[in-house]
This record gives structure tokens, C-alpha cells and sequence, in this order.
């Protein structure tokens, strides 16, 4: 019994979630490229850069996205999302990563790459591409 008390205190900082968010984990200025889409290659160009100030912007295939996250790691949560209102065949397509972004709740960052997922088990991996100047 005192062995499993001593290892109490480890198993509690094990579930402690970082102090920083993703945006603060990752260099300011890396621009991410969703490359698949739950395990499949992404078919339209995606993209996300993480703000300083807690803000996300990015591009969709029509048009592009501001939002929050301010969830710190391992959680991940998009609040506040805005877009433009532009058209175009990829409409749809659009309106399914957006709804799939605001259904992530988990961020992993390892390397050059960032993986999204939720508790269906769906994910959006994306990776690191050329820093904006």
C-alpha cells in the first residue's frame, strides 16, 4: 500500500497539462500544411499559423480563417473562428475541415509535424512548411 501511495504523486504530474499552448510550443512564424485528413492525403490546400497573441489564422481552399486557441498542451480547442465569404467549387470540402478543426481537442507536436485529433478517433496531421517573413 505505501508503494502505491509514493508513486500517487507521479501518475498525478503525468496528467498536468503543460503550461503553454501549441501556438506557444511551436516558432512563431512556422506556417503548417495539412497533408492528410484521418490517415487520407489532404486534396485541397490547407494551412494554419499559430499568433502570439493566442490567434490562428490560416488558409482553405476558398478562403482563409481567423480563430483562438489558448487550451495549453496536450488540449487543443478552436474558439471564435471567422471566415471570409468567398466562393468556390471546393465549398464543401471547406466546410468539412472546418467543422473537423472545431472537433479537435488533442495536439501532439513531434518534429516537423502537428497532429489534431478528437475522441471519434479522427485526425488532421499537418506539417511544418517555410516560416512567413
Amino acid at each position: 500500500m505505501r508503494s502505491a501511495l509514493a508513486i500517487l504523486p507521479i501518475a498525478l504530474v503525468a496528467c498536468t497539462p503543460y503550461s503553454e499552448t501549441v501556438g506557444a510550443a511551436v516558432p512563431l512564424g512556422t506556417v503548417w500544411r495539412l497533408e492528410t485528413v484521418n490517415d487520407a492525403a489532404a486534396s485541397a490546400g490547407m494551412t494554419m499559423l499559430f499568433l502570439a497573441s493566442g490567434g490562428v489564422r490560416g488558409s482553405l481552399p476558398c478562403n482563409s480563417y481567423t480563430a483562438r486557441q489558448s487550451a495549453p498542451l496536450p488540449w487543443f480547442e478552436i474558439q471564435d473562428i471567422s471566415l471570409t465569404r468567398r466562393s468556390c467549387p471546393d465549398i464543401g470540402l471547406e466546410a468539412k475541415y472546418v467543422t473537423l478543426l472545431k472537433s479537435m481537442d488533442h495536439a501532439e507536436i513531434a518534429g516537423e509535424g502537428l497532429l489534431l485529433t478528437n475522441p471519434k478517433e479522427e485526425s488532421l496531421f499537418f506539417r511544418k512548411a517555410v516560416p512567413e517573413a
